[in-house]
């Protein structure tokens, strides 16, 4: 909870899972899904499409023990920081932004409602509301989760020792 609010409030981004090294969850958090996720996981393919983008960020952070900065099926902002001790990966946190890679265009809101068996009506109406996140913002970002991922590093092994 209190890495929740730290991550929220420092670089405005929710934490939706932190999992072991060996992949079993220490943390879900469905709730802090954006709302056009939760219409989108509410459908059996949005939901294996979601996951399946969440496996992928896990299994990069774990293969490369390196920050992950990457568009969801949907197109909103998510990460995967590693949680690393004395060169070990002990865990991974994941979580979302509620701003875009692109522009979510009225395309791919079809596409998604017609891929989810969705009214693209109300994916349109949720997706209205989620702002562009340039490049520039990207790499700020980026910045901050790396500085979050050593603090967070440095503070687990300091509060074990």
């Amino acid at each position: 909870q209190e890495i929740q609010e730290l991550v929220d409030r420092i670089i405005g981004a929710k934490i939706l899972w932190a999992v072991t090294e060996s992949g079993t969850s220490i943390l879900k958090s469905d709730e802090n899904h954006h709302e056009l996720c939760q219409l989108i996981r509410n459908s059996d393919e949005g939901l294996k499409r979601c996951q399946n983008s969440q496996q992928t960020r896990f299994k990069d952070v774990k293969r490369t023990k390196q920050l992950i900065l990457s568009p969801c099926y949907c197109g909103l902002m998510n990460f995967a920081i590693p949680i690393i001790i004395d060169k070990n990966l002990i865990g991974i946190i994941g979580g979302r932004f509620s701003q875009s890679e692109f522009p979510i265009t009225v395309e791919k809101c079809a596409q998604i409602a017609t891929t989810c068996g969705l009214d693209v009506k109300d994916v349109i109406a949720l997706a209205k509301g989620i702002k562009y996140l340039s490049k520039s913002d990207q790499r700020n970002i980026f910045s901050q989760l790396s500085l979050f991922s050593g603090m967070l590093s440095f503070l687990i092994k300091w509060s074990i020792e």
